[in-house]
């Protein structure tokens, strides 16, 4: 029997701590059910967005393979334009940096102009990925790739200094070695001759009249010539071009 009683009387505190409470919260009984609903409402929109950063995501990257399928470094421009500041897009930017250096060496031997062209745009690259990116293996890459990229360009010192922020920055990075060896082969004297011999080198533009295979110039060769025929020098040259055969001065 006390047991009972015990046990009413519990209940009537637990109704009489339940109905101040009620009580208490009544007249914000509007603001909490706004809290709830805009608590629900965050729910949903968050939800909503995690869904479509995850479909967004995956199309991003079904971008960037097809890039990465076609090697066309415009391609890759398309998917940083499409999807900027994101992490498929710093991706996107170091592979481009790597087929513009890739080219741009390439070219040197062929045309300087658009040689320095497509290194330009090697640097450009590299430099957002650095910018924008946080994550360490595309900075190292993207670092490295600059370092390469300023010694095609001719700018030894820049690119020391790249290297050697490779080696300080990821001594036991996958590029680290490497770095090291053009770092040493660049503080040689003979690579730094080779280079300044190098930047007056002119490629010679494509032949595309003249006899022999389409684009490449007729090989040219002293000892192919008759053993009868006259040997003229350059300054006789210019004394037949002034004077004419017989020391008589062309016509106009």
């Amino acid at each position: 029997m006390k047991g009972q009683r015990r046990h009413e009387l519990e209940q009537n505190v637990l109704a009489d701590w339940l109905a101040g409470i009620v009580g208490s919260i009544k007249p914000y009984a509007n603001a909490i059910l706004g809290a709830l609903l805009l608590l629900v409402a965050a729910m949903l929109v968050y939800t909503w967005w995690v869904r479509q950063s995850a479909t967004q995501t995956a199309e991003a990257w079904d971008t960037f393979y097809k890039a990465m399928a076609s090697g066309n470094p415009v391609e890759f421009g398309k998917v940083i334009e499409q999807y900027p500041g994101s992490h498929v897009a710093h991706w996107a930017a170091v592979v481009a940096g790597d087929v513009y250096l890739a080219q741009g060496c390439n070219r040197l031997f062929s045309s300087k102009a658009t040689a320095n062209q497509d290194l330009r745009k090697a640097v450009d690259d590299y430099l957002l990925v650095l910018d924008e990116s946080r994550e360490s293996m595309l900075r190292e890459r993207a670092s490295f790739g600059l370092a390469r990229a300023q010694e095609a360009q001719g700018d030894l010192s820049k690119a020391i200094t790249g290297y050697q922020d490779v080696g300080r920055h990821w001594p036991k990075g996958a590029y680290a070695a490497a770095a090291q060896r053009r770092l040493e082969d660049l503080k040689k004297p003979k690579t730094k001759a080779f280079y300044d011999k190098f930047a007056k080198y002119d490629p010679k533009p494509a032949f595309s009249d003249e006899p022999g295979t389409p684009g490449k110039q007729p090989a040219f060769d002293l000892d192919s010539l008759p053993k009868d025929a006259p040997a003229v020098t350059p300054s006789d040259f210019m004394d037949l071009k002034e004077t004419g055969p017989g020391g008589k001065k062309p016509p106009e």
